[in-house]
């Protein structure tokens, strides 16, 4: 089922999904694995899923033109899940980073699937902390070994990460076995350092594949963000949690590249039609809802956004604003013109169904 027919139920179930992704994100994950850049990859064993290509997707190597580095660039992916192949997931790897104005020299991509959810609230006794959903295995037992040990080895063969870096890779590759095998519906970017990152995303049965591959470039989007909260905490000299009122403007970009880049993979140009649709149907259910609700109506500020002439596409998709910290006093909720925003993001327009705000709100 395409996202751009999400009805009213469907939307408030994808819309838990979003949530324990909005927490992930504010997660620090002190260090997740990464494979050697002179390596292919993780070879998938007998016992693997049967879409994993043979003898492991290898890693491609491409040459960067935006800044120096003493080593090649490399980009790996694999995939566990049947209808989701591990070419598909390094295309989308490559796709996503190719966006990006200054990415970093590493990223890896890693999906696996999950079967149904097994209760309706999060479960953070489950998973040490972290606010997941627990859900039936798909895979075996060994195969969930498989999925771990990928992260762990892609983590602990990285070039680029220095001591004190590494220091954390074995508490953060021991967080993410913890997902995996407990069956969380986890999609967040581990960073393991400042220029090598991931995104991986446990693809659950009750999400169709444009959704997963949205959640992926999503995820991507942040992992390959160079100056999200966690990194600008120490640059502006505050903690991370009082910053958290501007989390809004990172989670509405990461979705609409998400949103756009599912739609460039498959063809598509609606994908703006899709971003106002989905907060449509949201808001008919919650008319009140806030603008830190969810993704949904986060994306569709974005787009209201550009209309009004405050963002643009192109920094939005290169991944520039995230480029340093002064995102974060622009948009602020308190900056000017963001108040107009929080008040008018949800006057979204229908008609013959076409979405749109009109010229009025557009003009404020």
């Amino acid at each position: 089922m395409s996202t751009e027919n999400l009805q009213p139920g469907t939307s408030r179930q994808t819309g838990k999904r979003l949530l324990a992704i909005w927490f992930v994100g504010a997660l620090t994950l002190s260090g997740l694995a990464a494979w050697s850049s002179a390596s292919t990859g993780i070879a998938p064993s007998a016992t693997s899923t049967s879409n994993q290509s043979e003898g492991q997707v290898e890693a491609e190597v491409t040459e960067s033109t935006e800044k120096i580095i003493d080593r090649e660039p490399t980009r790996v992916a694999t995939s566990f899940a049947e209808g989701i192949t591990s070419e598909e997931v390094l295309e989308w790897v490559n796709a996503a980073s190719g966006q990006m104005l200054n990415p970093p020299t590493d990223f890896m991509g890693l999906v696996w699937p999950i079967g149904r959810e097994l209760d309706d609230e999060p479960d953070p006794q489950v998973f040490d902390g972290d606010p997941f959903l627990e859900h039936s295995d798909v895979l075996t037992e060994a195969q969930l070994d498989e999925v771990a040990d990928y992260f762990r080895n892609w983590q602990a063969g990285l070039q680029g990460c220095d001591p004190e870096e590494a220091r954390g890779f074995d508490e953060g590759a021991a967080r993410v076995e913890r997902w995996i095998k407990g069956g969380a519906n986890v999609a967040t970017a581990p960073d393991p350092c400042f220029e090598s990152r991931s995104a991986i995303v446990a693809w659950s049965a009750d999400q169709d594949k444009q959704t997963a591959k949205q959640v992926f470039f999503h995820e991507s989007y942040h992992g390959l963000s160079n100056y999200l909260l966690r990194q600008c905490s120490p640059v502006l000299g505050r903690q991370e949690n009082d910053m958290n009122d501007v989390r809004w403007f990172a989670e509405g970009t990461a979705d609409y590249f998400g949103v756009y880049m599912a739609a460039k993979d498959d063809g598509r140009e609606n994908y703006v039609q899709t971003m106002l649709k989905r907060a449509y149907l949201d808001l008919r259910g919650d008319p009140g809802m806030p603008l830190e609700a969810n993704a949904y109506v986060q994306t569709a500020a974005m787009v209201l956004m550009i209309e009004r002439g405050m963002i643009t596409e192109e920094q939005i998709l290169n991944g520039s604003y995230f480029n340093n910290c002064d995102w974060i006093t622009t948009f602020d909720p308190g900056a000017p013109g963001m108040d107009y925003i929080f008040e008018s993001f949800n006057k979204i327009e229908v008609s013959d169904g076409n979405y749109f705000y009109s010229e009025a709100t557009i003009a404020g």
